[in-house]
């Protein structure tokens, strides 16, 4: 971008970059080239200050079409390979001046209409690019028709304005690449200081780290320099020279919006001698729900720690001879032998790093500059977090921010005491926040975890017609620890904190709790095996009906002392009342039975009794049938009185039954 050089790059973590351009220039417009996949964000951010005392007056680009759309319109359209004949082709018909040289060193000058390019008959087809046997035809002033020799054509002056502008367009669209895009700025006439920003796509940048360690005499804290270095590329088809560069750790909203494509909508056709009136225009809202999650305690919980007394945990223990080396400087030495960092500061939603030394970068190269170089003060810790890693803590050193700076999240490599310990991720981290960087595995513990879920009841309520279980729904999480060092262990156990439902119990009280997890610091004698084992419950409900209650678990409710003696007595006259309800519905079973047993009857004593004559013999045998007929109906009205009977009483027994529930404490019973 020739003139308006890069003065200020301000980087962003999720792929876009704040560019400030500035540079002093003369003339009437300046020209922005930028790749294709950038022009939505120019278009939508692009601001242009002229600081100069001139004017802006306005912004040009060209209209988003392919090459052979832009083409399309023109009425000049050359090959590759044949310009000279394909030009003459397009001018047709149009007036030019053409500068011809018939005779060796003869110039003339022929003003006329162009007609054409006559190409001989015989071997056409074979001679089309052959110059010297083609003729160019020119209608001269009047009736007269010249033809001159293509190879003596030296030049020729476009008279008409529209094709003249058409050749200017079609050279300067074949020039454009595909992939740039130029914006043109007009300006007023004479001097210009010009300012511009835009928005455009950037590569992100990132972070890595260096902790440069030396432990105290006892090994278990010290004092380290934490060194972050910003890592960012030169995507730009320019080199950088002295540019401020600032790096944000945050997320701004950022989006991609097509304002370079043209659109043209479709429109209604509204006949002139009718009115459509709109339809109606409503806004759809958008609801989230959200829910707070209940994570039920399963295999085990992650952990994490505080200070342990042990050596290092990849290269030998505190108490073992440490192999010769160079002298290393102490952090503070080291700290001082550094460029200054960037300086750090709040910019509302963000954290800054603006790079203290302006930056040069070539292009298509990338570079590290210096953001973070303090000196911090950590102790060593063994943390225990099965959900990252299962049955091994791991070594970490733990320090608070009190660099004054936020810490983006990025990798980071630990040297303590000239050696190498290992390697670990810095998360996003405000000021005066822990930081834990565990960064060696320790073989030497060994933890085996076990959980088990058991309910157990507490309590009875009533609720109508259900009784129902106040329970207490358990999770046990044993850790057992074996420690096959020489050393004794301060451990850290770290396990994820549930929803509010859940509570503690049993447990000794957390070190550490915070809005997610809870810490407990073990201690773990040398070479021995021990275990830690901590609790959590929720409140939950189980309802029964309670004419499914059986008399021994009443027995067991006023066992518990769930039940008191006088809730016990009316559940047991319940219970007594559904027993006669059960033994007179047992009765009401039989009556139905015998009574169709006694219709069946009936109705073949009624096709016997049919079946004979009323004299004679017959007559006797139509006694005997009647007799049993009168029996049977008898047997038949009894069981209708029995049967009203029965259910008399079972309506009793129902109301007492409803009564007793009726009168049962609608409320928790004493655990």
């Amino acid at each position: 971008m020739p003139g308006l050089p890069m003065r200020e790059m301000v980087l962003y973590k999720h792929g876009v970059g704040f560019f400030v351009r500035a540079g002093k220039m003369s003339g009437e417009g300046a020209d922005l080239t930028f790749r294709e996949d950038e022009i939505n964000d120019i278009l939508k951010s692009l601001a242009i200050f002229d600081q100069g005392g001139g004017q802006v007056l306005g912004i040009d680009y060209q209209t988003p079409m392919d090459k052979e759309h832009r083409l399309a319109s023109s009425s000049i359209r050359l090959s590759e390979l044949g310009s000279q004949s394909d030009l003459l082709r397009d001018l047709r018909g149009r007036e030019v001046t053409l500068t011809v040289e018939i005779a060796p060193g003869t110039v003339d000058a022929v003003t006329g209409r162009v007609i054409g390019i006559d190409v001989p008959k015989q071997g056409a087809q074979q001679q089309l690019d052959t110059a010297d046997l083609r003729r160019l035809a020119v209608a001269i002033e009047g009736d007269e028709v010249c033809f001159y020799p293509l190879e003596a054509l030296r030049s020729l002056r476009i008279h008409d304005q529209q094709s003249a502008q058409d050749l200017t367009y079609f050279l300067d669209t074949s020039m454009r690449e595909d992939t740039r895009r130029t914006i043109h700025v007009r300006l007023s006439e004479g001097e210009h200081d010009l300012v511009v920003y835009y928005v455009a796509p950037s590569p992100t940048w990132r972070v890595s780290y260096r902790v440069v360690a030396e432990s105290d005499e006892g090994g278990d804290s010290g004092k380290a320099l934490l060194q972050g270095w910003g890592l960012f590329d030169n995507r730009l088809e320019e080199d950088l020279e002295d540019v401020d560069v600032t790096l944000v750790a945050g997320q701004p909203i950022s989006f991609i919006y097509d304002l370079y494509a043209s659109h043209i909508p479709q429109r209604p056709t509204v006949k002139d001698e009718s009115r459509i009136a709109p339809g109606p225009i409503e806004f759809a809202g958008a609801v989230e729900e959200l829910y707070e999650e209940s994570r039920v305690l399963g295999a085990a919980a992650p952990m994490a720690m505080r200070k342990m007394a042990v050596g290092d945990a990849t290269a030998g223990r505190s108490g073992l001879a440490k192999r010769a080396r160079m002298d290393i400087p102490k952090p503070a030495a080291l700290a001082d032998s550094t460029a200054p960092a960037a300086e750090g500061q709040e910019a509302g939603e963000f954290f800054q790093y603006h790079v203290a030394a302006p930056v040069s970068v070539r292009r298509g190269e990338s570079a590290l500059v210096p953001i973070i170089n303090a000196e911090v003060g950590y102790t060593r810790e063994l943390l225990y977090n099965p959900g990252k890693l299962p049955n091994h803590p791991v070594a970490a050193l733990r320090f608070r921010n009190h660099t004054g700076l936020t810490l983006e999240r990025g990798p980071v490599t630990l040297v303590e005491d000239g050696d190498y310990k290992g390697e670990a991720v810095i998360p996003f981290t405000k000021e005066d926040i822990e930081v834990f960087l565990p960064y060696a595995v320790e073989l030497g513990v060994k933890i085996t975890d076990d959980t088990k879920s058991t309910t157990t009841t507490t309590g009875l309520s009533f609720k109508g017609k259900f009784l129902v279980y106040e329970v207490y729904e358990i999770w046990q999480t044993e850790h057992r620890i074996e420690n096959t060092t020489g050393d004794e262990l301060l451990l850290t156990i770290e396990a994820p904190r549930q929803g509010s439902e859940y509570e503690l119990f049993d447990t000794p009280a957390p070190d550490v709790e915070t809005n997610t997890e809870r810490r407990w610091r073990v201690d773990v004698p040398a070479r021995v095996r021990t275990s830690f084992v901590w609790q959590i419950r929720r409140r939950a409900q189980r309802r029964e009906q309670l004419r499914g209650l059986q008399y021994e678990q009443l027995q067991r409710f006023l066992k518990h002392r769930w039940l008191d003696q006088a809730t016990f007595d009316l559940l047991g006259e319940m219970l007594g009342q559904l027993r006669i309800i059960e033994d007179m519905q047992r009765e009401l079973t039989e009556i139905t039975t015998e009574r169709e047993e006694i219709y069946k009857q009936q109705e073949q004593l009624r096709q016997n009794l049919a079946a004979l004559q009323p004299t004679g013999k017959e007559a006797a045998l139509r006694g005997r049938i009647l007799d049993k007929l009168e029996e049977s109906q008898n047997r038949l009205d009894a069981n209708e009185t029995r049967e009203a009977e029965l259910k008399r009483q079972m309506a009793k027994a129902e109301a007492q039954i409803q009564q007793i529930i009726a009168s049962l404490p609608q409320e928790e019973s004493q655990a």
